[in-house]
């Protein structure tokens, strides 16, 4: 793969979380490639593992002796500073993993998790070697009850976060049984835990009887206890626990549904309840990883998925390189050291304090959402992009992976829609669901050659996969509702011989919605794409053509606002003259057809067109607005597209504030997590430019921009409003932009545990005091996907103000609201500033307001 540099000036248009310029030894380097297809094996074997909080520590079951009752720990340092790279960018682990010490433990032990008292120092530093000393919980799973247990440990690291790392000694510490409040065992097996101790998620049974095959939690307000814990309930049942506690976890904040839509109980009829083993919860209690379906031995070992508040709380088979095949090999226990070893992170936030990840990081998948796993029998190492699901205007996402039921089955007749919207796919005819990944690789197996994700959609014509749209209320943008913007987004590979032996004009479907959209595959290998746009079939002509027999990557884009089309083969603009039509599509409700039209032709050859599809189709995506040229690049899986889509210039009906985010649609909004987020896109989508528009800003914009940061502050603030339109100002020039986690945050802050927090006072105040840790003076949230991100500025003047001074809104105590917001920044414009936030609150009268010269102020309409 040739080197890639990025020129300067291209990330003026770069949207969504620009990306930094190269230094000059990253030019040189191999782009960071997409790992979701990519299984890597042979990492670290055990019959389950666990690892510490800092991702350092794996301690795996490598032995047991059921007659002897003897089971073998063997604990290992994974060592970041030993990865290496391929020339595609791929990690390589050969030397990751040291030696490693064994102990031998003699109490029917099976698998285990650890719990530490303090998940923000997981070890002491003493005489060179670094001292963890958490507690373990494990489980009793052989001649004897189903039981869980605690033991502290002591594991000694010689020469820590080197390449040279490994474990001095290893021991363990005395039992004690984990009992709950009213002095029961826990029974079950398979346990894991939150970082802070408190949210234990096992594999046991409703009644708290030693059965098995359930997700069960329990939950304690003393971290790490032997005893005290809840009763036992299953996990479907977190949202309706009336433990207040509970709620610090947004697994306990929606019903957890299964992928059809239908919520589990929230009972203990077990016939309902979440069917799953080998649980992995996040730090945070965001999310589960488990198995669901039952493998070839009877156990549940098959369907890796992950369920929680980054998968619309409902379970997600995960489409990707973690289930290569089904029933190719039982996946049992999986863990993630999170982001403790992502590239971008801060050095202070670092294990050690101060030490950097930027030239050996996990994950390799350059977005935002990326779960490193680590398997423990399978031996491998897996990346999963839950950002894949986050976006509001998704109207239809289908990964052609096959469907796991309610009851933890797989269902092979049809693919979930994880859009949310639940329009579930069914096959008809003779399509089926490809049943491996090998299907979704490109011929050359290169990670840069384009190709799907996990399974596809298999046509050998004759067959399609149909969904239903409804939507009763008529509210859906672009089912029921009218949408100003769409796109549509799929992967193809075209049978080699799709046309062979055929005559006159077979041309075929890609994509059928009667009355909506249309995706044709024309006998030249061409593809023509029409949407009807204002009633109007609006057609674009022909692609250039496709090659046959490998994947191609299309989407097509429409701003409603301007008319303009834009169409892209792997993430890249053909440049073709095409049509304008500005107006309101709607696909309207019943059947849209994948592979084939709505009326099923099942010809070989269909001379007179409108017939099935021969190949196979994957990824099949609609949404609601004209989506960025990089936004379509980044899921265009394998395709070398980023420098030019960095430079694409996105539409003007692209910058409406709703057309960011489809809830910042009013000046009442303006307070809002949406509104944050919108006003962040358009300054970092525009920002640069804006300000090279403003003499004052010149210099320090050119600095910026030839230096190792993003070319302007990723946060935007009202200035002004009206009831139509938002003045925006980008946050000041020099900053820094960091991705944090709550549990980082409430450190500073106790009130910002959580996304529920994210526009409080409590989140203003945690992300100054965090940004003034590494020598800022402010800080704000501009962006909340999996975490919050916070832009670090220095403001040129920080003051003390009563809130009567401030206006109505302030003195009222509403200081989150819009008109509060307006507020602070009316202050500082009095004052010659052009914006300004609220940071802390020294009293109940007064608000800390800190007040910045923004890279630009550009007004923008909320509805374009």
């Amino acid at each position: 793969m040739p080197p890639r540099t990025r020129p300067a000036l291209a990330l003026l248009a770069a949207p969504l979380l620009t990306l930094p310029l190269l230094s000059a030894t990253e030019a040189t380097a191999a782009e960071r490639p997409s790992l979701v297809n990519t299984r890597i094996t042979h990492v670290y074997g055990a019959n389950g593992h666990a690892s510490t909080v800092d991702g350092r520590i794996f301690i795996g079951n490598v032995r047991e002796d059921h007659a002897n009752e003897q089971t073998t720990w063997q604990a290992r340092v994974f060592r970041p500073e030993a990865l290496t790279y391929d020339s595609e960018g791929k990690p390589q682990f050969a030397n990751t993993f040291s030696p490693g010490r064994s102990t031998f433990v003699r109490n029917g032990e099976n698998a285990l998790t650890f719990c530490f008292s303090n998940p923000a120092a997981p070890y002491t530093l003493s005489g060179g070697v670094a001292v963890y000393t958490p507690f373990v919980f494990d489980s009793r799973m052989y001649n004897g009850a189903n039981v869980f247990r605690r033991r502290p440990i002591d594991v000694r690291v010689s020469q820590p976060f080197t390449a040279q790392a490994d474990i001095a000694s290893f021991t363990t510490g005395n039992l004690e049984p984990l009992t709950t409040v009213s002095g029961a065992s826990i029974r079950g097996i398979e346990p894991s835990m939150t970082s802070d101790g408190r949210l234990f998620i096992y594999q046991g049974g409703p009644q708290n009887n030693g059965t098995i095959d359930y997700l069960m939690y329990s939950y304690n307000p003393t971290p790490c206890a032997a005893s005290g814990w809840s009763d036992p309930r299953p996990l479907s049942m977190m949202f309706n626990d009336p433990n207040p506690g509970l709620k610090r976890y947004p697994l306990a904040w929606q019903p957890l549904k299964a992928a059809t839509g239908e919520a589990f109980g929230t009972t203990t009829t077990a016939s309902t309840l979440i069917r799953g083993a080998y649980a992995w919860v996040d730090h945070e209690g965001r999310n589960v990883l488990f198995t669901a379906v039952r493998y070839t031995d009877g156990a549940r070992r098959e369907a890796v998925s992950l369920m929680g508040a980054d998968t619309h709380f409902t379970a997600y088979h995960i489409d990707g390189a973690i289930n290569t095949d089904r029933s190719d090999l039982a996946h049992l226990f999986y863990s993630s050291p999170m982001w403790n070893l992502e590239q971008e992170r801060h050095p202070a936030q670092n294990f050690p304090a101060g030490s950097s990840n930027e030239d050996h990081y996990l994950p390799a998948t350059k977005t935002h959402d990326v779960l490193p796993l680590f398997g423990s029998n399978t031996q491998d190492y897996n990346e999963v992009d839950v950002g894949d699901l986050s976006s509001p205007f998704q109207v239809l996402f289908l990964p052609m992976n096959e469907l796991v039921n309610r009851g933890g089955e797989y269902d092979l007749t049809r693919t979930p829609d994880l859009s949310g919207h639940f329009f579930t796919g069914t096959l008809t005819g003779t399509a089926s669901i490809s049943p491996d990944n090998a299907t979704t690789q490109p011929p050359s197996g290169s990670l840069w050659e384009p190709h799907g994700k996990g399974k596809a959609l298999v046509l050998p014509g004759g067959g399609a996969l149909t969904v239903n749209l409804m939507d009763t209320s008529g509210t859906i943008p672009g089912v029921g509702g009218l949408a100003r913007g769409f796109s549509v987004q799929f992967a193809v590979r075209p049978d080699a011989a799709i046309n062979q032996g055929c005559t006159g004009n077979p041309y075929r479907y890609l994509l059928q919605k009667p009355g909506g959209l249309d995706v044709i595959y024309e006998s030249d290998h061409t593809v023509q794409t029409s949407f009807v746009i204002n009633g109007q079939r609006v057609r674009l002509g022909r692609s250039p053509a496709l090659p046959r027999g490998v994947w191609t990557h299309l989407a097509y884009t429409w701003d409603g606002v301007t008319g303009t089309f834009h169409e892209y083969i792997n993430g890249v603009s053909t440049g073709r003259a095409l049509p304008v039509a500005a107006g309101t599509l709607r696909l309207g409700t019943g059947t849209l057809s994948v592979g084939a039209g709505v009326a099923l032709d099942t010809q070989t050859c269909p001379a007179n067109g409108e017939g099935s599809f021969r190949g196979a189709i994957d990824e099949v995506r609609l949404f609601s607005n004209a989506r960025s040229n990089r936004t379509v690049c980044m899921s265009s899986h394998g395709a070398d597209c980023k420098e030019a889509a960095i430079q694409g210039d996105p539409t003007e009906g692209q910058f409406g504030m709703s057309q960011q985010h489809p809830d910042c649609d009013s000046q009442s909004a303006l307070g809002s997590t949406a509104c944050t987020v919108s006003m962040h896109r358009v300054c970092a989508q525009r920002g640069a430019s804006h300000a090279l528009d403003n003499s004052r800003n010149i210099l320090e914009t050119i600095q910026q921009l030839v230096g190792n940061r993003p070319p302007i502050s990723l946060m935007g603030v009202p200035a002004s409003a009206d009831a139509t339109t938002v003045n925006v100002a980008c946050g000041p020039i020099q900053h820094q932009a960091l991705a944090v986690t709550f549990e980082e945050l409430a450190r500073k802050h106790d009130g910002c545990a959580d996304d529920r927090a994210a526009q409080s006072t409590a989140c203003s105040a945690a992300s100054r005091r965090w940004c003034g840790d590494r020598g800022w003076t402010s800080g704000q949230f501009f962006e909340l996907t999996t975490r919050p991100w916070v832009a670090c500025f220095n403001s040129g003047l920080i003051q003390n103000v009563p809130r009567a001074q401030l206006g109505p809104a302030s003195t009222s105590g509403n200081l989150t609201s819009a008109a509060a917001r307006l507020e602070f920044s009316a202050w500082c414009q009095q004052r010659g500033y052009g914006a300004g936030i609220v940071q802390e609150l020294p009293s109940s009268t007064t608000a800390e307001v800190h007040c910045f010269h923004p890279a630009a102020t550009v007004p923008w309409r909320f509805n374009p």
